[in-house]
C-alpha cells in the first residue's frame, strides 16, 4: 500500500553524486538504501521531460520506504508505502 504525497523536498547529494538525505516538512531523513531507479515519462504532450523516479529506505525516528521523484531539477517526495 502507499500514499500519494508529491510534495516539494530538498535532497542532499554527496560529491560522489550519492543521495544521501532529503528534508521534507521540516523533518530530516537520512537515507540508509536506495532500493531501485527507473525513469518515467511525464507528460510529454505539454512539453515536460523523464522523471527520475528513486525507491529508498530511509529513516528519521523509524525506517520507511519512500519514492522521490526529480523533474525539471526539482525533487519532490512523491509516495510513501506501508
Amino acid at each position: 500500500m502507499s500514499k500519494l504525497i508529491n510534495e516539494p523536498i530538498i535532497v542532499h547529494i554527496s560529491k560522489d553524486s550519492v543521495l544521501t538525505a532529503f528534508i521534507w516538512r521540516r523533518r530530516h531523513y537520512k537515507v540508509s538504501e536506495v532500493l531501485s531507479s527507473w525513469w518515467e515519462p511525464s507528460k510529454w504532450w505539454d512539453g515536460e521531460s523523464l522523471s527520475l523516479l528513486m525507491r529508498i529506505a530511509a529513516t528519521n525516528t523509524a525506517t520507511g520506504i519512500y519514492e522521490l521523484c526529480r523533474l525539471d531539477g526539482n525533487w519532490f517526495l512523491h509516495r510513501v508505502l506501508d
